[in-house]
């Protein structure tokens, strides 16, 4: 039991560690390097992967909203409607219990840093960032 308490203070902080660097860069994700996206050893996408045990069915549903989104702004459209819909929607699958509250968090900042900066540029990065949890998920 002792150890699963440590190990969920470890899962805290990769999203802590990430949602922190996430408010060093004034919320802007356009700002965050790819290396801190990709690299399987320095970047966060397979650390939060790894620590919060999470499966590719959890990270499909929010990497296929996010690069909806993301292609909904390269065509010019007003996407904080799509980005709004989704503060519900994690809400509602943290409360059932198909995603764990930690997962909840991280994308409600995404969401947050999105709102403020939703540049074609910061989708892209958000999106980037869902594929690469999906893709990590599946080494697992």
């Amino acid at each position: 039991m002792e150890q699963g308490g440590r190990q969920g203070n470890q899962q805290e902080s990769y999203v802590d560690k990430f949602l922190g660097k996430l408010r060093e860069l004034g919320n802007d994700l356009s700002k965050l390097e790819d290396k801190l996206i990709f690299h399987p050893e320095e970047g966060y996408a397979k650390k939060i992967v790894d620590k919060l045990e999470l499966e590719g069915v959890q990270l499909r549903r929010f990497y296929a909203e996010i690069r909806n989104i993301y292609e909904k702004s390269k065509e010019g459209r007003n996407i904080l409607y799509y980005l709004y819909r989704l503060y519900p929607i994690t809400e509602y699958q943290v409360n059932r219990r198909v995603i764990n509250k930690q997962f909840g968090e991280l994308v409600k900042g995404i969401l947050k840093a999105l709102e403020k900066d939703h540049s074609e540029e910061s989708l892209r990065k958000a999106s980037d960032f869902f594929m690469a949890m999906v893709a990590y998920s599946k080494t697992r």
